[in-house]
Parts: structure tokens; sequence; C-alpha cells
């Protein structure tokens, strides 16, 4: 297919046609997707422009930023340690970070916090571009925040917090960054590119980033993040990360903020690694195995959903740390997990369809619905298994 490039088995074509069809179309700018199905490649598939200001056309290596669906894999690694018996989600997390327990945030367990309730989505105070790159500097600074409410009481989404949080956590338990614990202990054994903290030689392959409607975009924000609100100073560390039309200084086409180690949100990956990824989370892949059913079945317990703190509509529905299906992101339904980001990317696995999937992109959509495009491909998905298609 012109455009479109890659390999789709025998029984998933419908998924090859829908995402051919949002390529030609132009509805992407450019996009990647990775379907596996009991550990065998399904569909793996690319196409489009990985940088509409230069022209370069998307290839089978591209990398691009994918945003909270950096939340999913970040968690993954907490859950890891669970799965070895070096991290106990129901203890206080203050047991393994004693500075959290400051301000009446004692009790609350390592499940409630990563299921966005210790009521800290946000930072008082500037923050510089030197400091973000600082995890413990920043961690600090979400442990001596005062929270919103009583920690456990409520759930609100802690868009970049949450990831020094998942940060700590690992260090403490194992003396590694969490890019450092994914290098080490995921990546390099499964081959796969999964870079929290950007290294400058990865640069050249990274997809540029690109509103779809920046005029829309920018009514959007002036709506949604008025400077001072709340998810103002949650999204943008009170102003130094930027999501605006232009996408540049302070925005994750920023070198310097695709360099800093922020696990809820700068992960630059492609969509062949995610799929590995999710698809190492179910069964052995290379003989590398993430994590146990139990731990699974125990991660996706319903820990929040439902209104969120301060506002009048339901929000995400959360584990411990991984996102479950709720009406914006159904998934394929059941005990799916993963997580979604900023602009239409998604990630997943599905235990009971043994599937892992994942779509990227470059092009960033308006949120707040389910995704077309992306859900153009999940619904062929679901329809090629609903016929009884294998690896």
């Amino acid at each position: 297919m012109p455009g479109v490039h890659g390999t789709t088995a025998q029984g998933f074509e419908h998924c090859r046609d829908a995402f051919a069809t949002n390529i030609k179309s132009g509805a992407e700018i450019g996009a990647a997707c990775s379907i596996k199905v009991n550990g065998v490649t399904v569909v793996d598939l690319w196409g489009g422009s990985a940088d509409q200001e230069t022209g370069a056309a998307w290839e089978r290596d591209t990398i691009v930023p994918v945003f909270s669906v950096s939340k999913g894999v970040a968690a993954i690694c907490v859950l890891q340690l669970v799965a070895q018996g070096k991290l106990d989600l129901d203890a206080p997390i203050s047991l393994y970070w004693p500075e959290f327990a400051h301000a009446g945030k004692s009790k609350i367990t390592v499940r409630e916090t990563l299921a966005h309730r210790a009521g800290v989505p946000f930072i008082e105070g500037d923050v510089s571009f030197s400091q973000l790159a600082n995890v413990e500097h920043m961690a600090a600074r979400v442990a001596a925040q005062v929270p919103l409410f009583e920690p456990g009481s409520a759930h609100i989404y802690h868009p970049v917090t949450i990831g020094w949080i998942v940060s700590v956590l690992v260090r403490r338990v194992t003396g590694s960054t969490v890019g450092e614990w994914v290098e080490e202990n995921v990546a390099s054994r499964l081959g796969i590119s999964l870079f929290f903290g950007l290294p400058q030689t990865e640069r050249s392959r990274v997809a540029r980033l690109a509103h779809r409607d920046p005029e829309q975009i920018a009514v959007g924000l002036a709506a949604m993040m008025p400077p001072g609100s709340m998810p103002w100073k949650a999204m943008t560390l009170n102003g130094l990360l930027s999501f605006g039309p232009d996408l540049g200084r302070g925005s994750l086409n920023d070198p310097q903020v695709q360099a800093a180690e922020l696990a809820a949100a700068a992960l630059v990956t492609d969509a062949r690694s995610l799929a590995t990824f999710y698809s190492a989370c179910l069964a052995p892949v290379d003989g590398v195995r993430l994590l146990s059913d139990e731990v699974i079945a125990d991660a996706i317990l319903p820990v929040s959903n439902g209104l969120q703190f301060g506002l009048d509509v339901d929000g995400p529905a959360w584990g411990a740390g991984v996102m479950t299906p709720w009406s914006v992101q159904p998934m394929l339904g059941g005990s799916s997990f993963g997580h979604d980001g900023m602009g239409g990317s998604l990630a997943f696995a599905s235990p009971e369809h043994k599937v892992a999937f994942a779509y990227v992109r470059n092009g960033l959509a308006p949120g707040g619905v389910e995704d077309p495009e992306v859900y153009a491909v999940v619904n062929a998905l679901n329809t090629a298994l609903l016929e009884g298609n294998a690896a």
C-alpha cells in the first residue's frame, strides 16, 4: 500500500486496512501500529511523515514521545518489583520513602498512590529546566507538598508528579533510576527502544510532534488550563512545560525535555517496542517475563474511577498505576490494562485475548473522546479475534 509499510498476518488484514485508511486519508501525519497475539507479531505497520517541516518519512526505526503512555510503562516497573517480592502494594509508601509522610501523607499505600489518590497533582513554586532534570530535587518537592485532600479519600489525575513518585520507589528499592532500570532489566533484554531520558545519540530518529489543528488547541488550552488554575499548575509545572500550538520550547519536541527523566510523560519509544513490552507482561518473550498472572490480577483491581476531586466529569479508571477500561479507552474490555497519552497514542495488554497492542503518532488529536483512528484498528482487531483468527 502506498505510504504504508510493514507486515500483516493472515486474518488481520482489516487492521492493515484501517491503519492504511488513517494514513492515506491524511488523518494522521505519521503513525505506527504493532499488535502481538500469543507473543507473535500479527501487525507491524508504519507510514506517513515523521517531520512535517523537513518532509522526512516515518521509518521502521522512528521513535516518538508518547506522553502519558509513559505512565503505564513506569507503573509496570513498580509491578516488576512487586512480582519479585521487593515491594508491597498495600504497604504505606512512607515505608520506602519516609519523606513522603510530610503533611499527613504517612498512611497512604503504594497502591493508592499509584492510583492518583495522594492529592499532590502539582507542586508550588517555579521550576527551572535544570531542576526538571534533577529527579531527587523534584521528588523532594512532591514529598513536601501539602495534599489537596486527605490522601486516599479521593482521586485526581497526577499528570507529571506521579512520575517522580514512581522514580523514587524504583530508586529506593533498587538503587537505579527508572531510566536505568528499564534499560538494564527490560529494553536491553528484549532488544527494544524505551527511553526515559533520551540519549543524544538517539535524537536523529525522533519524530517531530505537531498539533493537527493548532487553532483548536489554542482555544481548548485557554478554556481548560488558564494560567494559575489547578490543571495549568499540574500539566505545565507552573508554566515550565508547554502544550501550545507551536510545540516549541518546553514541549516534548524540546531536546532538554526529552532528555529529562519524566517517568509520567516523556517516554520516547515506538509501537513495536511497546507491543513487545506488553507482550512480555503476559508471557515470556525471549525468556523474559515481566509480570506474573497473580500480580496482573491484583494490579488491575479497581482503585480509582468516576468523578475526580473538584471536577464534575468522570475521569479515567486506574488500578495500581495502570489504566483499566473506561468510556474513552475501552481497549479490548475485560482485564485490559495499559495507558493512553495526550494526542492519542495508546498501548495496552489484554490477558484474556493474549494481545499486546500499541499505536503511536506524531499528529496530536484533541482528547476526551474515543479516538476514531486508533479504535478503527482496535475494532478491526476485535473482529479478527471474534472470527477466531490467531497467531
